[in-house]
């Protein structure tokens, strides 16, 4: 019990000072965006770069160590965080950070997906990420709007060391280890497809967020919601997945139908369907997302011998998802158009229903 309940407060932890850096952005970059925006994606380059190494690193030498140095090293990005007043220092920090997550999720993810319940708690671990990432966004800006700046970063960094103490009882299955160097590449290029289909349905979560607060005038309080909306929505899906028999294809190739539709949509929703229209087109889109979530890993739990490595190419697509496909659509809506922006993104999700057929994600019945 003290084992996975590490894993799930440890991810939720970490996802919600992940996103308690937003609501005081202005704080260290006043009109400076570009800056902000360095910021925040800081976050994101430290995790893409270590994702894949910590989950090789995890298939020989074990998760435990890599889980327990991704946590403290978030305790210190979040100390430094709250130290700084240099502009930079919070880059640093915020490498720092997504170096930590970068340890921490591909580890706890396989270490996940070799225990015998895995299904159920592959569904609980994203139900506390997602609620970790509501917490940190709407949680940080209470607390910062009644006890002061940076009062959310500095609960969240405290919270830290409960996870920390709790990954003392972690233990690793040395039956489950290998000498053997990690065929990286056949592993990747063996599930192309699954991982192309989390780099364009994640990508475009982060899609909506970037280029909402620009493309409505609807207040930061009500994008707030909106966001927490979507992942709510994933919380939902993640805890009933379990529960459903989800062939991946079909669930796969059903999601990005959905949520492609979804994204359309989103672009005429607050002229013509209102506020309760982009609500429930935020919950369609983080809801086909949490099913994804829950057939991917169940697939790779009974595909790859490699766990960490297997997850840790689905992580860092994840992670590249987010990265990349907001600053394309930026690029898009700042020398194009927003129809344009939206249109492309609803055709990616259109690609993926399309490739996924050449997956071999089959799981038995």
């Amino acid at each position: 019990m003290k084992q996975r309940l590490s894993l799930v407060v440890g991810i939720f932890v970490i996802m919600a000072l992940s996103n308690a850096i937003v609501p005081v952005l202005p704080v260290y970059a006043d009109e400076m965006p570009a800056l902000q925006g360095i910021i925040f994606s800081a976050y994101f380059f430290g995790a893409f770069v270590m994702v894949i190494p910590a989950g090789v690193l995890g298939d020989r030498f074990g998760r435990r160590p890599f889980i327990i140095a991704g946590l403290l090293l978030t305790l210190v990005s979040g100390g430094i965080i709250l130290l700084a007043t240099n502009p930079y220092a919070v880059v640093f920090a915020r490498i720092i950070e997504g170096i930590g997550a970068g340890l921490f999720v591909p580890c706890a993810l396989s270490w996940v997906n070799i225990q015998p319940d895995h299904t159920r708690l592959s569904g609980l671990y994203f139900a506390a990420l997602n609620t970790g990432l509501i917490a940190g966004l709407m949680g940080t800006g209470i607390l910062n709007s009644r006890l002061g700046m940076n009062s959310g970063v500095m609960l969240f960094t405290g919270l830290t060391v409960i996870p920390l103490l709790l990954s003392s009882f972690i233990r690793d299955d040395k039956s489950k280890l290998t000498d053997v160097i990690p065929p990286v590449h056949a592993i990747g290029w063996r599930n192309k497809w699954l991982y192309f289909s989390s780099f364009v349905l994640v990508g475009i979560s982060g899609v909506l967020i970037s280029l909402y607060p620009e493309f409505t005038d609807e207040s930061p309080f009500i994008l707030g919601i909106m966001f927490a909306t979507m992942n709510a929505s994933t919380i939902c899906t993640s805890l009933i997945a379990p529960y459903v028999k989800l062939q991946p294809i079909q669930t796969i190739r059903i999601a990005a139908a959905l949520v492609g539709m979804a994204v359309v949509l989103s672009f005429v929703a607050p002229s013509y369907g209102g506020i309760w229209g982009v609500f429930l087109l935020f919950m369609v889109i983080g809801g086909s997302i949490g099913f994804v979530f829950v057939s991917q890993m169940n697939y790779l739990a009974v595909s790859e011998k490699m766990q960490g490595t297997a997850i840790g190419l689905l992580t860092a697509a994840s992670y590249g998802g987010m990265a990349f496909l907001p600053f394309f659509a930026g690029i898009i809506s700042e020398y194009g158009n927003y129809a344009a922006a939206f249109l492309v993104n609803g055709i990616f999700c259109l690609v993926v229903t399309i490739t996924i057929g050449r997956c071999s994600c089959v799981l038995p019945e």
